[in-house]
């Protein structure tokens, strides 16, 4: 599975954002997936967001959606993260 990431600094905390199809930020589905996606980076808080017209559904393990605020995560410069690969050993360098 591919996946778009991000990482970003939301009110002053550095998080890994995702960005998989809308019917995945939902609890259970986006629990399962933010379990696949922790690996990746074992350092920072790991949320989903689901960008829409009229603003960002979000999932994750903290209070997401307040973070978020009036932020513009469509404007995000993304990555694609294969989920299929491991994720990078802790002394190669970081996909970010």
């Amino acid at each position: 599975m591919k996946i778009r990431t991000a990482v970003t600094e939301l009110k002053g905390v550095r998080v890994a954002v995702a960005f998989p199809p809308p019917a995945w930020v939902t609890p259970g589905m986006g629990d399962a997936l933010l379990a696949r996606l922790q690996p990746y980076f074992p350092t920072l808080p790991v949320m989903l967001a689901a960008v829409r017209k009229h603003g960002v559904r979000t999932h994750a393990t903290f209070q997401a959606q307040a973070l978020v605020g009036d932020a513009d995560l469509g404007a995000l410069d993304t990555i694609e993260l294969d989920l299929d690969l491991p994720p990078p050993r802790p002394d190669e360098p970081l996909p970010f």
